[in-house]
């Protein structure tokens, strides 16, 4: 008996001390856990647009930043806004050591609220040093196309972020005065898309300015259809021969005569705009629109991305273009129709016919104006070409030819209903600005919307749902509890 007790007494002391190296252990590798969490956090986004991950551009900027910035979001919690809004916030936080984040209940700390003048739940405040930025509501958020909460936080907090460190800045200025489109109008999705490249964008009335502004990287003509004056054309013509850059979109305009002082400009960087409406029935918009082609891709650095992302452009209402003979000047073909496309001459025609007097294809859509225009270049052209250290700008290189000017023979497809539908005139259209002001490896930071995704299913797929949830699932569970009965009866 005392033998058994003392093998009792043995076990029991055994298993005693394998517990409780057993705890020590579990309560080691959960504190090792927590330290390794603390050090080394690690989330993942499940969210289909990636919506709370900063993108790659975000981490490049916060990865040169050389000062401290601090972020406070006014925010108001239970919103779906400041719950959202507090969630980027923190990925700023997290992605860099120079990023310090308070969120301030403007209720409860109403001092800070009046010394940065917020008046507003879901407002953020991007300070660096004794400067800040206070970002409104509106820039944060919006409404996108498909009807849901458009996200437009990292885009606004980013750019301040380059406004603030002296890398942002840099001005896109829309032409004014001849019925084109402008950022505040027709073209707001453009303007946003632009702010979204932490540029600035402006307008510029000519005849009233005078001059074209020293601080202009690139100069917008965007669809007009009254012609620019004389003192207007030799002012923009300045600018190139300068170091400007344009971005000209000049569609077909059946009302009105030839554009004779901007068709003189476009002379000037070295392209022809003829007097048509292509028309490409090989390549039509949804195999039913021949007006509205949808281009092949030639090779550069502005349609290169949109090869490898297999993007599709739509160019509706466009007249086609040609190099000018004898200019000094490098042309490269960006966007051209298919062989079976004709340039219709008689624009006032209501049915659509290839001739004798029609330009056959293929036809050049937009062209890309590299070169030296012998003027010397200006602060602003140096501006322009020169290289921005932390934002990926390339620049020119050295000794090579500058960006001059893009021309597209269609104004129409940077419309908002485009640039909401079609990926692929988004990135052309900022592919091309970019590649003007010399960077085409910019911040580029869309939008993006929290909109519920509908679950669109087959036949074979319902079928499937009710054969296998709603008769299957029951069905396998009775079988389950029917061999548990029949085993347990008969063991």
């Amino acid at each position: 008996m005392a033998e058994r007790a003392d093998v009792h007494r043995r076990r029991v002391l055994w298993r005693g001390t394998n517990t409780a190296v057993l705890t020590v252990a579990v309560l080691a590798l959960l504190v090792l856990a927590n330290v390794f969490a603390a050090r080394y956090s690690w989330r993942y986004d499940a969210t289909a647009q990636k919506i709370y991950s900063l993108s790659p551009s975000t981490h490049q900027v916060l990865e040169g930043l050389e000062q401290d910035v601090t972020l406070y979001g006014f925010l108001q919690s239970g919103s779906a806004e400041g719950d959202t809004l507090r969630r980027i916030l923190e990925q700023y936080d997290r992605a860099s050591d120079r990023i310090r984040l308070e969120v301030v209940d403007p209720e409860r700390e109403p001092s800070t609220a009046r010394r940065y003048e917020v008046d507003t739940y879901n407002t953020v405040v991007v300070e660096v040093g004794d400067d800040y930025r206070k970002i409104d509501p509106l820039s944060l958020f919006g409404y996108g196309a498909g009807g849901g909460l458009e996200i437009r936080a990292e885009q606004a907090i980013t750019r301040a972020l380059l406004d603030l460190t002296g890398r942002g800045g840099k001005k896109v200025y829309f032409l004014t005065g001849h019925g084109e489109g402008t950022p505040d109008r027709e073209l707001t999705t453009l303007g946003r898309l632009l702010e979204g490249e932490a540029l600035t964008v402006e307008s510029l009335n000519l005849a009233q300015k005078g001059k074209v502004p020293e601080d202009a990287a690139v100069v917008v003509i965007a669809g007009p259809t009254r012609d620019l004056l004389e003192e207007e054309r030799r002012r923009l013509e300045e600018y190139v021969r300068g170091g400007g850059r344009l971005l000209v979109l000049y569609g077909p305009n059946p009302q009105a005569a030839h554009l004779e002082q901007l068709e003189q400009l476009l002379a000037s960087v070295g392209v022809e705009a003829a007097a048509d409406v292509v028309v490409d029935p090989e390549r039509a918009f949804l195999g039913q629109d021949p007006l509205s082609p949808m281009p092949l891709l030639g090779s550069h650095a502005i349609v290169d991305p949109l090869q490898q992302g297999e993007l599709v452009l739509v160019l509706p209402g466009s007249r086609s273009l040609a190099p000018r003979e004898g200019t000094q000047l490098t042309t490269t073909e960006l966007l051209h129709t298919s062989d079976a496309a004709w340039g219709e001459t008689d624009l006032r025609s209501q049915a659509v016919r290839q001739d004798s007097q029609d330009r056959p294809g293929p036809l050049t859509l937009a062209l890309a104006v590299e070169g030296d225009l012998g003027g010397g270049t200006d602060q602003a052209g140096q501006e322009a070409a020169g290289r921005d250290e932390g934002q990926g700008d390339q620049g020119e290189a050295a000794g090579g030819p500058r960006p001059v000017a893009v021309v597209v023979g269609s104004a129409a497809f940077v419309a908002n209903d485009y640039l909401d539908r079609i990926p692929g005139n988004r990135d052309f259209v900022i592919n091309a600005v970019n590649w003007l002001i010399g960077s085409e490896q910019r911040l580029t930071i869309r939008p993006k919307e929290l909109a519920a995704t509908p679950i669109v299913l087959t036949p074979r797929a319902v079928v499937g749902i009710f054969y296998g949830l709603v008769l299957g699932f029951p069905a396998l569970v009775a079988l389950t509890g029917l061999a548990i009965w029949w085993r347990r009866r008969h063991a």
